[in-house]
């Protein structure tokens, strides 16, 4: 009987042993997103967070370039945030710590009333949009088919697809109302 409670142990320490240096595995991979998390989590106001089967749902049309576009992306996490974020622009600081985790700046758009930065890394970006009346930050996990931007752009057409950073949820309610 003793012997049993010997290896029930041996094996509840293995166990543990091995969920945490899988746990520590995992870290790198889930720390990416964290700090835009740790950022935006208490000045939100709304979060809205995509998977490629929920992206293709934006899709109205179901015009193909734009599925063939998103296809690749894992996750998509959206940040609508606050005044005092857009006021405080402590959006910087985010952005300082992802260039202190090797983000690299992809695109930045400066002027008139939107500004936009965009850093990467491997296949995860964070991005940061700007403008007089809002403030929104993302992450983006996965890769963009960005070869059928060009086709996309030519062939959309107004109310072809919902804008999913400039989601608003009452036109929802206000749709169902009607039918």
């Amino acid at each position: 009987m003793e012997k049993c409670t010997m290896t029930t142990r041996t094996m509840t320490r293995t166990t543990i042993l091995i969920s945490f240096i899988l746990l520590l595995g995992l870290q790198p991979i889930l720390a990416q997103e964290q700090p835009l998390k740790d950022f935006a989590e208490d000045r939100k106001e709304r979060k809205l967070c995509f998977y490629p089967s929920t992206l293709r749902m934006v899709n109205l049309t179901h015009n193909p370039d734009f599925d063939e576009l998103v296809n690749g992306i894992e996750k998509l996490l959206i940040y609508n945030l606050d005044s005092t974020a857009r006021a405080d622009k402590t959006y910087k600081e985010m952005i300082a710590t992802y260039e202190g985790l090797h983000f690299e700046e992809l695109a930045s758009v400066y002027g008139g009333k939107m500004n936009f930065y965009i850093y990467g890394k491997d296949e995860e970006y964070i991005g940061i949009i700007r403008r007089e009346d809002a403030l929104t930050a993302f992450y983006l996990r996965g890769q963009l088919a960005v070869n059928k931007l060009p086709q996309l752009m030519q062939s959309m057409g107004e109310g072809d697809f919902i804008n999913p950073f400039d989601f608003n949820l009452s036109d929802f309610g206000k749709h169902t109302q009607d039918q």
